[in-house]
């Protein structure tokens, strides 16, 4: 996948279900870093209630709660929302639970004590998930919003502006970069291949797509190359 698991799930809301006592530092910490908003609570019940007001794009959800298990809130959610990533956290490794998230399709089973790969490969499998199954938008530089799914541009004046074929590849290509500074050698071998390409087809490629993202999100080094701010 050539995207950006931070810039994905940051986009992201995240319902957090699990006891008070069994949450660590540590998973709040990487759950604050991936996403948008964590929206945590410890009981099932109300869960159910924040699902269907808040619109949670991604669930976490621990097996051991209070009153029930986290996998009876997970089959319910399944009913009505077939392709939403959940991930289950859980003490025990008992191959009944296993067994039973396997069949409502979670994500992954990350074991506590949490360990931060374990958590963090989760999240890239969630991000994997939501680029094919989901809506996934990216907040760039000036505002404006990039659709993965839809492969368009929402300006802030809520102009809607579809990409080409080579826009939108161009664009994700800067985006999967976006700290580093791409070279037109680059560009030209991961858009053609091996055909010829004029300059003024590049620079034309190159123009088009700042008029639709806002030509402050680019900065063109002359000499080096491009770079997505």
């Amino acid at each position: 996948m050539g995207y950006s698991l931070k810039d994905i799930l940051k986009a992201l809301n995240v319902l957090f279900l699990s006891k008070k006592e069994n949450i660590t530092n540590k998973e709040i910490e990487i759950l604050e870093l991936f996403f948008h908003k964590i929206i945590q609570c410890d009981n099932a019940e109300k869960a159910l209630k924040i699902f269907s007001n808040e619109h949670p794009d991604v669930i976490v959800a621990d097996i051991e709660l209070s009153e029930n298990n986290g996998i009876d809130f997970c089959k319910k959610i399944r009913k009505t929302n077939p392709t939403i990533p959940i991930i289950i956290l859980s003490k025990k490794k008992d191959e009944i639970y296993l067994f039973e998230a396997i069949k409502i399709q979670v994500i992954d089973f990350v074991v506590r004590p949490t360990k931060v790969e374990n958590l963090i490969y989760a999240l890239n499998q969630t991000a994997k998930h939501m680029v094919n199954h989901g809506k996934v938008t990216i907040k760039l530089h000036n505002g404006y919003i990039y659709d993965y799914k839809e492969k368009s541009i929402l300006q802030t004046d809520g102009k809607l502006c579809q990409l080409t074929k080579n826009e939108f590849r161009l664009l994700e290509l800067l985006l999967v970069n976006k700290h580093h500074t791409l070279s037109k050698e680059h560009i030209e071998a991961y858009l053609w291949a091996d055909e010829e390409i004029t300059t003024s087809a590049f620079k034309s490629l190159f123009s088009r797509l700042r008029q639709k993202i806002g030509k402050e999100n680019i900065r063109n080094s002359f000499g080096i190359g491009y770079q997505l701010l």
